[in-house]
Formats: C-alpha cells, structure tokens, sequence
C-alpha cells in the first residue's frame, strides 16, 4: 500500500528497551513498544508480502539490443568465416578506423599464409586516374592488359587465381576515393570468385554504388563492428590487463572509449602507465586523478587536424562552452557544419525540455582543448565569453571528476573557484546556482562529507528548489534520518517542475526530479514500516519508465547516468523488502546496463556480495566484497566500504583453517577503525546491514552474549531512529541464533513490517510462544524457500535441535531450489556438469552441498551420516579433482557454469 500524502512522515519514536532485572546476567530484553505506525495496522495482524513480480528494467539497457557486441571477437568470427570460404564471397566492414583493422588484422591471422593478400588504397590520385587504385595488381602482369573494364576483368582473373583454388583476398579502403571503373572491375571478379573482397569504411553511405549493389545480391555480407557491452568491455579489460578488474573502472573505460574495442585497449595501457589503473592485491582499481589523454590517435583528434575552418570552430566551440542550442548555432550559420559533424559521429545531438543540443562528449572535449593552439584559445575565449555564463566549465569538469571516481578533485575545484570569485555566485542565474549547488553536494555525497553536503544546499539562496529539497532527503536517507527525508519530500508538491537550467545543465527536467523524489521516498518507507507503499513505488516507477522507453523518449526524461541512480535507490529498497531475486535481478541488469554510472555498477556488485553473504555463498560473497573493497579503498562511497569490510568479515568466520578467527578480528578491527569508514556510521543505505554483519562475526570471533547485546543495541538504536525494518532483522537474526526468549518482540516487529520473511518471522515467535512445533517447520520452510535460512541451517541452531530428519532433509532441498532460483546453481538442469563424471553418487551429493556453502556439520545431519565419513568422501573428492579443498571446489563449479551457458 503507498501511503497517502497527507499522512504523517513517520510514526514517532518507542520505547522499546527496559533495564534489565540483572544486567550481568542476561543482555537487555525489550519492553512493551507501543507505538503509531505509519500503516496504522495493530501490531497482532502481519500482512503476507509475497515475492515481488519481475520487474521489466529494459529502461537500462541491459544487453546488447542489436547495436552492440558481446565479444570482442564477434565481428571477427564473422569476417574469418568468409575468408576461410564459408560464407559470401566478400564484405563490407563499417564502424571505427581502429576496429576495422583490429578486426581485418585477426581474422587474416586464421588464414593460410599460402593466400595471396592485396591491399588497395583510395586517394585523391586513385579518385582521378582511371585503374589507379589497381596499381599494385597490375604491376604482377608480364604485360599490360588492354585499358578496358572487360580486359582488365580477363587479365587479373588469371592472374589472381585459378577455378579451382582459393581466391585471392582484396582488401579495399577509401573506397569512396577510387574511380568507378576500378570499382566495377573489383565488383566483378568478386562475382566470379576471382577474389575475396573486403571493403571497410566509416559508413555504409561511403560504399560505391556497384558494391551497394552487390551487398544486396547476397555477394557481399555487410558486417558492423559495433561497440561493446559494458559486460563485454569487463571482460575484455580482465583479458588485456590479465587479472580481475574492478566493475567501477571496467565501466569508466567503456564509458570514455565509447566501447571501442581499440580505444578501449589503448585507454587500459595508458591508465596503467600513468598510475590511473593500481593493482591492489589481485584486482586492478581506477584511482583519484584525471584519465590520461589517448595516445591512440582517437576519432576527435584526427578529424579535427584535418577539418575545415568552420567545422573545427564549431567543435572548439562546443568544448569550450558544453552543450548548446541547435537553434542557435542554425542561427549563426552552422547549420551544414552541424549536419557533417553528427554524420561523421563527431558530435552528438540530443533532446532537451529547452529544446535540441549539441554536444561532444568529455574525452573529445578534452582532446579538442588540448589541440588548440594558445593564441587560437586565448581568440575564443575572448569570442565566446557571451556563451558561457560562468559557471557551465566549472560544473562540466567536477562531473567529470566525479564520473572517474575522483570526486576530492571536483571539491578542490568548487574550493578554488569559490575563492577566485571572493565568495561571490559565480552563476548570476538561479537555475545555475542550483546545479551548481547539486553538484557540489552530490561531490561531498560521494566521500562521505554528508554535513558539508548538507551545508552547500543550506548556503544556497535557492535552497527550497526542487532540485536541492530532493537532494537534501536523499542525503538525510543515507544518514538514516527519515523523518526529515519525509518532511522535505512532502514539502515538494506532486506537480511541480524545477526551474529551467541552462542549455549546459544537467537536464533536469520535471519527470527528472520526480522519479527522482519516489525513489527516495521508497527508501525511506522501506527502512521504516511501509514496505508495501515501498514496494508499489518501485513497481510503478519501472513501470513508468519502461512506458516512456516504448514510446522511444526516455532519454529525453531522463538520463541514463541518472537512470541508474534511480535503481540505486530501488535496489536498496528491494534489499530491504528482502526481495532477494528481484534484488539480484535488478543488481545484474544494473552491471550490464548502458548507462556509464560506476558508482551505480559498484554499488550492485556489493550489493550481490551482500546477497550471497545472506543467503549462505560466503567464498562467493568474499570474493565480491574483497575485489568491491579494494576499488573502496582509493575511490568510492565510504559507507559502501564499510559494508564491504563488514561482509569481509563476517566471510572470514567461516573459514576452515585454524587462522579464520585471527583473520575476522583484523578484519572486524579493520572495519571499525578504517579512516575511510570513520564517518560512515549512519544506519542509512545500507549502514544498518554492515552493523548487521559485523554484530553476527562477533558471535564467532568473541561470544554469543557479545553477539547478542550487539545485536541487540542495532535494534534499540534503530527503533529510536524510525528504522523499523531494521530493528525487526536485528531481533528476528538473533532469535534465529537461539534467543528465543525475544519472541515477543520479534512477534511483534514482525506484524508490524511487511518483508518477505515478516510472515515466516512471526510464525517462528508463535512456535516458541504457542509452543507449537510444526508452526516453527513452517516458518524454516518460507525462509528456506526465499533463499534466508542461513543462519538457522547450522548445526548448532537450536531451532533445529527437536525437528525430525526428514524434515530437515526437505528443508535442505527447499534451500537448494532457492539457491538455483537466485543465480546459485550447482546442478545442470540437463544433466550433471563435467566435472563430476567420475565421482560416485554420494560424492555428487556432497559436491553439491559444499557448493552450496554447507558445513561438514550440517552436510552430516542432511545426508544422515557421520562427520567423519563427510570428511573421508571430500578427501575422495578433492583427490579425484585435484583440489586442495572447499575454495578450490566452489571455484570450479562457479567456472563450469558461465561455460555451460556459453556453449
């Protein structure tokens, strides 16, 4: 249910604790808690939320929708496949210069050396002279042929091959620069399988007319070298840098090299040699800095050496000033330099709520500005002082900062331009205060600083805008102040529309700010006890924004950079809803999406580890929160680090080595005293679940009497704050952990949120308090079926002391299917996977349920045999694999399973 506007913000604060008889003796028990909630429900009914609806996510663009590859040999394998003669006789290969030839270049390297290879060359001598371009070909012949098309066609075809054997390959480029009659010569010989012909260029548009022609006959197969995926990029940055890259840095690379398969090789070197790319442990991370300039030669940089006057003013213009208004450079009189320009793919012409834009983007604005001679630079700025306004270089360059993961150099540029301007605005316009308040803010955001980003929208004139009330409950959501968060967004009315920015904005339109406002709003609700409006806010925005993908506008409502923050704020609400396959659905779709958001992309990636770590996969949550903390370390939001740390640690207690609990209290420490993690102390965001995590570690590390009064202080201080939700996983995790005597709170909590494990919660406290057993076996069967009976599956759980074998045995396969369900699959679902070929039946078993992260323990209760003879099959196991032990074998099927779906 979404609550009504008019409805409090949030239900004021309970008492929820009571002093203790004795103190020393037990850890503080809950009182009475009777409180106004926000669903106004009594706290004896609970509302059974059931497992959330996929949800669509195409507004991401995940995938590769026909206009990108998922490989970098995609294009590749398709030329290979009619050089080795088994497709067309030829084809024309279109995209950029540098994956052209990274792509013609491999695919000779597959054909026999034996094939005879030419190489023609369009040019202003080859465009005039009749057969120019033929030169090198006629220069093999013992005579000169007759100077005619059916001559020429007779002569080479002898000369390039016989009937029966392998054409020779021709590889054409410039071909708009070749005259007709060469043209119609190659045309024919490739009909008469004389020659292999390949033809590359920019466009389809540059092929001459007799190529076209034969491109439609089936003759020539026309192959795109598109750009990659971010998906695909990742995984060609780990082949080029040779080891695990992180989804922060993979996801600026692609950004800045458009996805180019050249560039983006180029750009990975070049970041290593400089210092942008660090190897930390065994992930390479992006540092603090800016992105050094390409050295590769990239498309801005040689079209503006060679363009003419008006075309490179145009250009020098554009990045200088950020986007401007098409109308307005038609006006000036470029309007043919516009239309050359966005067909060379140069610059890049976008919708506007003020209209239509032209822009290029960050790395060409670079490259340009860096071409420009001084006394040229110092002649525009003096011309074009009247299109800037002051404040849009600033703002550009601390978005950019901040999108490369250096969000402490776009604070030191607001610090700077602060004092050159004496504390004066450098914007005289109110729209371009605001956005330059936002940015400051959202810079501040990123390293933690919420108070000095709370202090830039309160110095701001403008500090009641739309704009900046959004921004403001964002950041009191990540301090875990929801009241305030509430209060601001009720202070925005449902209908109105930010002030107008200026063509250089950001695009804040009024579908912006409002998508933007539900998103927090969801937060908010999701942490307090409204998880049902939450969770309708997050179904009607994807449903919203799918609406508007359909209708082909979605970019002009919203960014794909904000998109992504968008399902940020969802993908938080998700997690707290405990809806954990849509959660990890969304998380995924946010990793292959298209937006170039890193901060969107780290944040999902550890928002799986978290998953992963819930649910029971704690070598696979390690793995992610290890390689998500090394890029935290130099780059990213603090708060994210600190849950990083945390699921570190809580992964660590689970170790079986005798070092494990040594290892968790470094990393428990570590977590705690970090210096990047010092401010990060909110239970906003995801606070409440680093505290989570490390409280549940203590238990292993120190004491169950630890873990509990941890526990229970997370819950005490979470109900004082609002956070509902929070207090019940506080209190429904330590019953799980056998405190049962918490069962009244826990009923209670759980009657009055509306999480996925709310129900089987409140089932499990009527068990204890109604001392019915098969209401407690009801309650496991939920969780377990929702993928959340980790903590309760250990041996040593008391909840599981009086349930019969048979029972645990089904609720072992219930967690398995659930594990299956959320991307932890350990079974192929058309047979058994390669690897256990030679393992008898019982080691296939237990093979299984060590990969689904079970203990030697519990593997023993499941499988009704003994300790030891678990013990003796993994040896069995490890010695028919090769292995050395659990890691090595979680490894192996984790590696197993992308090859399956491959194949």
């Amino acid at each position: 249910m979404q609550p009504s506007p008019t409805s409090p913000s949030i239900a004021p604060e309970r008492l929820v604790t009571e002093s203790p008889s004795d103190e020393q003796d037990q850890p503080r028990r809950p009182g009475p808690t009777p409180g106004i909630h926000l669903t106004g429900r009594p706290a004896s009914v609970a509302v059974a939320i059931a497992d959330l609806a996929p949800l669509d996510l195409s507004w991401l663009d995940p995938g590769a929708d026909g206009r990108w590859m998922e490989s970098p040999d995609e294009a590749t394998r398709a030329l290979g496949r009619i050089l080795t003669g088994h497709g067309a006789g030829g084809a024309i290969v279109t995209g950029e210069l540098g994956d052209r030839r990274e792509t013609i270049e491999s695919a000779l390297s597959e054909v026999s050396p034996d094939r005879s290879v030419f190489r023609l060359h369009g040019s202003s001598f080859a465009a005039t002279t009749p057969y120019g371009a033929l030169a090198i070909l006629l220069s093999g012949l013992n005579e000169a042929p007759p100077a005619n098309i059916h001559g020429m066609v007779r002569a080479l075809a002898d000369y390039l091959g016989s009937p029966g054997g392998q054409p020779a390959i021709v590889i054409v480029s410039q071909a708009d620069q070749i005259d007709p009659d060469t043209i119609t010569v190659l045309a024919q010989l490739s009909q008469i399988n004389r020659i292999t012909l390949v033809v590359h260029c920019d466009r389809p548009t540059e092929v001459p007319v007799d190529l076209a022609a034969l491109r439609r006959l089936g003759t020539l197969t026309g192959i795109t070298v598109w750009p990659l995926t971010p998906t695909a990029s990742h995984g060609l940055l780990e082949e080029v840098l040779g080891g695990t890259v992180s989804r922060f840095a993979s996801t600026v690379l692609w950004q800045h090299s458009s996805g180019s398969v050249h560039r983006l090789r180029q750009l990975a070197r070049d970041c290593v040699v400089s210092g942008k790319l660090r190897r930390i442990d065994s992930s390479w991370v992006l540092a603090p800095g800016p992105l050094p300039r390409s050295t590769s030669g990239g498309a801005s940089t040689a079209v503006l050496r060679d363009l003419p006057v008006r075309h490179r003013a145009l250009l020098e213009m554009l990045a200088i000033c950020g986007p401007m208004r098409v109308a307005d450079l038609i006006h000036t009189g470029f309007a043919a330099e516009l239309d050359d320009l966005e067909d060379d793919r140069v610059l890049e012409i976008r919708n506007d709520h003020s209209g239509r834009l032209a822009l290029v983007t960050s790395v060409q604005a670079a490259e340009i500005l860096a071409a420009i001679e001084p006394d040229r630079h110092r002649e525009l700025a003096s011309t074009l002082e009247a299109l800037d306004p002051g404040y849009l270089s600033v703002l550009r360059a601390a978005q950019d900062l901040v999108a490369i993961g250096d969000a402490e150099g776009a604070i030191s540029l607001f610090a700077e331009v602060g004092r050159a301007s004496g504390g004066q605005q450098r914007a005289s316009l109110a729209s371009g205060r605001i956005h330059l308040a936002w940015a400051e803010s959202q810079a501040r955001a990123v390293v933690g600083d919420l108070d000095g980003a709370e202090a830039v929208i309160r110095r701001s004139p403008e500090h009641s805008s739309a704009v900046l009330g959004v921004q403001a409950a964002a950041l009191s959501v990540a301090r875990g102040d929801l009241r305030k968060a509430l209060s601001r967004l009720e202070s925005i009315s449902a209908d109105h529309r930010p002030e107008l920015l200026d063509a250089g904005g950001a695009f804040f339109t009024g579908e912006a700010v409002h998508f933007r406002a539900r998103s927090v709003r969801a937060e908010a609700l999701a942490m307090a006890d409204d998880q049902a409006g939450a969770l309708d806010l997050v179904v009607s925005v994807d449903r919203e924004l799918t609406g508007f993908r359909t209708l082909g506008i979605i970019n002009d409502v919203l960014s794909p950079y904000e998109r992504a923050v968008v399902a940020d704020s969802m993908l938080t609400v998700l997690l707290t809803c405990g809806q954990t396959q849509r959660c990890r659905e969304l998380a995924e779709a946010i990793l292959a999406g298209r937006h170039g958001n890193p901060h969107a992309v780290l944040y999902a990636d550890l928002v799986i580890a978290a998953l992963d770590a819930m649910t029971g996969f704690r070598e696979r949550a390690a793995l992610g929160a290890s390689h998500a903390a090394a890029q935290l370390e130099v780059a990213g939001r603090p708060q994210d680090l600190q849950l990083a740390l945390a699921i570190q640690a809580y992964c660590a207690t689970d170790r079986n080595d005798p070092s494990g609990a040594d290892a968790s209290r470094l990393l428990d420490a570590r977590a705690e005293g970090h210096p990047r993690v010092a401010a990060a102390s909110s239970l906003g965001r995801l606070g409440w679940l680093a505290e989570l995590f490390l409280a549940w570690s203590t238990g292993e590390i120190h004491s169950t009497r630890a873990r509990t009064a941890r526990i229970l202080a997370l819950a005490d201080r979470a109900a004082a704050d609002g956070l509902y939700a929070v207090e019940f996983y506080a209190v429904a995790s330590a019953f799980q952990f056998g405190e049962t005597w918490l069962a009244p709170r826990l009923a209670e909590t759980a009657a009055s949120t509306q999480t996925l494990t709310s129900g089987p919660s409140l089932l499990m406290a009527r068990s204890v308090l109604e001392g019915d057993q098969d209401l407690l076996y009801r309650s496991l069967e939920q969780l377990a079926a929702a993928g959340l009976a980790a903590h309760v599956e250990r041996i040593n759980s008391p909840l599981l002391k009086d349930l019969p074998q048979a029972q645990l045995r089904r609720l072992a396969e219930t967690a398995a299917a659930a594990g299956r369900r959320g991307g932890a699959e350990t079974e192929d679902p058309e047979g058994e996977p390669d690897w256990m070929v030679d393992l008898t039946r019982r080691e296939k078993e237990i093979s299984r349920l060590v990969v689904a992260g079970k203990s030697n323990a519990m593997i023993a209760r499941i499988s009704g045999i003994s300790i030891r003879t678990v013990e003796g099959h993994l040896y069995q196991i490890y010695a028919k694999l090769q292995l050395k032990g659990r890691a090595e074998l979680t490894r192996l099927a984790a590696a197993h399973a992308p090859q399956r779906n491959a194949s």
